[in-house]
């Protein structure tokens, strides 16, 4: 060995990775695992405990009436505790906005080019400074066919301005739910909530038939993240809910039960179906709503997603 090539060696020995010695993360490859984490959950949950996560995504900034992105929910979340997890892990740390009752601005902001202008700008601003890696766009739900326009205008907006810097963009929307094709065409993914559906709200036929229009409509598998949820929803009671790490404390199940007490929730066989499934079909990878209702340690549903990869 030469001794250029020695000190070299020497060198990345010693002094870690490459990247690591640039102050630069790796970036994600392959099969995508995206996971939410709720700014409610944020402080007390140990993310450094979670492998095989490609991107973080923290939920969530809300649009403002007066086109600013407003973070006044996220006042606890520990970016500095996530900016060192991802240079370890290289995990993409990504903020999502929007999402159930925090989407109320969104026409508003939409239909205005100077508001419109103004949210982008604010958003750039966050995302600078807190050093993410880009943004999620979760609005429930356009209305109309004006209001899907408006938002396909936004989502172009975001990726010429996030181009030049490397950023990512993701929309999430229900399975119901209409886009034009512009809109898929200005994001890096899409990613479809396959559950939320009637009754048993979670099934492997509702995630094959959410991921299959999207496919019809065009959308390239490659954009595609599969949803999966990490909770129950009341079979009758719509309205009820559990966490999956609930659900299996009360009640030891067998790893392909489905269903109990009235709850439809996906066990860990379903989990596999759904991540085989995506694997299967060549879609970008799954995504998690949401990691703090996860089982831990061996029952962790997330092990058999990690598994998998």
């Amino acid at each position: 060995m030469s001794c250029p090539r020695v000190a070299l060696f020497i060198l990345v020995l010693f002094a870690g990775p490459l990247w690591a010695l640039k102050g630069q993360e790796p970036e994600p490859r392959g099969f995508r695992v995206a996971g939410y984490l709720p700014d409610y959950r944020a402080s007390e949950f140990d993310v450094s405990a979670v492998r095989c996560l490609t991107d973080l995504i923290v939920f969530s900034g809300e649009p403002q009436e007066n086109g600013e992105l407003g973070v006044d929910r996220l006042t606890h979340v520990p970016w500095g505790t996530f900016r060192e997890y991802r240079q370890k892990t290289g995990v993409r740390l990504i903020l999502c906005i929007g999402g159930w009752e925090r989407s109320t601005h969104f026409a508003r902001i939409c239909d205005s080019d100077e508001l419109r202008s103004r949210f982008v700008k604010s958003i750039i601003a966050f995302i600078e400074r807190q050093k993410l890696n880009g943004v999620d766009l979760d609005w429930e739900h356009p209305r109309d066919a004006r209001e899907q326009e408006g938002y396909a205008r936004l989502l172009a907006d975001l990726r010429a301005a996030f181009d030049p810097k490397g950023w990512k963009l993701s929309v999430t929307m229900a399975g119901w739910q209409k886009l034009p094709m512009s809109a898929f065409a200005s994001v890096h993914w899409v990613q479809i909530m396959a559950y939320d559906h009637p009754e048993k709200h979670a099934t492997f036929e509702f995630a094959e038939a959410d991921m299959t229009k999207l496919i019809e409509l065009g959308v390239p598998p490659e954009k595609i993240t599969l949803g999966l949820p990490f909770y129950g929803r009341g079979v009758l009671d719509r309205q009820r809910t559990q966490t999956y790490r609930q659900i299996h404390a009360e009640h030891p199940l067998d790893p392909g039960v489905n269903e109990v007490d009235g709850l439809y929730f996906n066990g860990p066989e379903l989990i596999r179906r759904k991540t085989a499934l995506a694997i299967e079909r060549g879609l970008a990878g799954v995504m998690i709503w949401e990691l703090g209702q996860d089982a831990t340690g061996e029952d962790a549903l997330m092990k058999v997603i990690c598994d998998m990869k």
